[in-house]
């Protein structure tokens, strides 16, 4: 009998330790401060121009969407304009021969922040090098982005098995419980462009390569928010 109550103990222990693993709080993840898709910018368009270091020209990205992005859906299937145009460019050739799209979640909690929903890649399927672009010619895409994709509901099984909080693991995979329950609050997207540049007055092409990064908030509440924060 004495050995049977041990081992009643040893599991009440082991109860509540497990409990108290699975029901941890995570550490909060600050939102980052970084350029916003929104509607308060020249209705769901977001434009950057820079200058590549060392370059004499500038590059010119817009990205906008014809879906509401004040009420912005991570569960929802959409879509993100993109395009590319130098600026300033005369006596260069440039070809964007490669770009790299990805979205991922964006979260107060550690385990779901970063989490990748959907990618894309685009590339000349041809003789040419890359896509050619000049101050009049872009180049252009639509990033046709999964709402439900597989790796949103991996992710969302990972946070809500084994690892996540061990109390609502049968939450379902919905908007509100991503939001609710995941800390979700938008969706980062992030594009790398791999440029091939020729002065006229040199032979080759060289390389180069440049990053946008932006946020698109599930609502206007979080906009405002982060519109708030001291600059």
């Amino acid at each position: 009998m004495k050995f049977g109550k041990l081992i009643l103990a040893v599991l009440a222990i082991g109860t509540v330790v497990l409990g108290s693993i699975a029901c941890e709080t995570e550490p909060m993840v600050p939102v980052p401060d970084i350029s916003v898709l929104d509607n308060g910018l020249a209705g769901n368009k977001l434009v950057i121009k820079s200058q590549i270091p060392g370059e004499a020209f500038f590059l010119v990205r817009e990205y906008s969407t014809s879906y509401d992005a004040q009420n912005w859906r991570i569960t929802d299937s959409k879509t993100l304009l993109m395009s590319l145009r130098t600026e300033g460019a005369k006596g260069f050739t440039v070809f964007v021969e490669h770009v790299h799209a990805d979205v991922a979640l964006k979260s107060t909690s550690e385990s779901l922040d970063g989490w990748s929903q959907d990618s894309m890649d685009d590339s000349v399927h041809g003789n040419q090098p890359g896509f050619w672009v000049t101050d009049t010619h872009p180049w252009e895409e639509v990033f046709a982005i999964e709402g439900f994709s597989q790796t949103l509901i991996n992710g969302w099984s990972f946070y809500f098995g084994a690892y996540g909080s061990g109390s609502i693991t049968q939450q379902r995979l919905t908007e509100t419980n991503l939001v609710k329950y995941g800390g979700v609050y938008g969706n980062k997207v992030q594009i790398v462009y791999d440029l091939l540049i020729k002065p006229d007055s040199e032979p080759y092409f060289y390389t180069r390569s440049i990053q946008d990064e932006f946020l698109v908030p599930t609502s206007a509440k979080v906009i405002e928010e982060i519109k708030a924060r001291p600059k």
